[in-house]
């Protein structure tokens, strides 16, 4: 009996998925700092590098190295069957970001591959048509900064002066990119106004 209550507990507690961060949680707090801890290898590619506004090649860069106002990540993994699934939806908010003038330059997506090689992130991208920036788990940083988290799973930053600020956290996937965004666009603090 015990254990079946439990079990009740946590289906209801897994459908309500979406923090929005005001009082640090544990867990958000966590999150928060080894979000900052992240280095990723600067991309290659040079259309990504635009893309993120970083501009020398080689080397490593964190989170708060991104030009961008408001920074989600999809947190993935290549084996993962929710985020093979969800990978359509993915796409379709990056290109909704992109469509948008008073977005696209200031708003940006990018997905980090915890636990996954480059072999298995290119597979990923392949498969599924990633179009926005994916990333390695190199030396398993990924997953080590982020102890325990389950995929997919969404975190949202703005820029807070040098820094990104973890405001928004969410667990699992959305069913609707343009209500996922606007909910993203509004919890961030930035009046649509301030977007040119």
């Amino acid at each position: 009996m015990k254990n079946w209550f439990m079990t009740t507990v946590g289906v209801i507690l897994s459908l309500v998925p979406l923090i929005v961060l005001g009082a640090s949680t544990e867990p958000e707090t966590v999150y928060s700092k080894g979000l900052a801890q992240i280095k990723l290898t600067v991309p290659a590619d040079e259309q990504t590098r635009k893309y993120l506004g970083l501009t020398e090649e080689g080397g490593q860069f964190g989170l708060s190295d991104i030009k961008a106002d408001i920074l989600i990540i999809e947190i993935f993994n290549m084996y993962c069957p929710f985020c093979q699934r969800h990978a359509p939806m993915a796409n379709k908010l990056f290109q909704a970001i992109q469509a948008r003038i008073d977005l696209k330059d200031r708003v940006k997506f990018i997905g980090l591959g915890i636990s996954n090689s480059s072999y298995e992130v290119n597979i990923f991208r392949q498969k599924y048509s990633v179009q926005f920036p994916l990333f390695e788990d190199k030396g398993f940083l990924i997953v080590n900064a982020l102890p325990g988290i389950r995929t997919p799973h969404y975190f949202s930053l703005r820029k807070s002066g040098d820094s990104m600020e973890l405001f928004l956290s969410m667990q699992g996937s959305f069913d609707n990119e343009g209500v996922f965004l606007e909910t993203v666009l509004k919890n961030s603090g930035i009046k649509f106004s301030d977007i040119p």
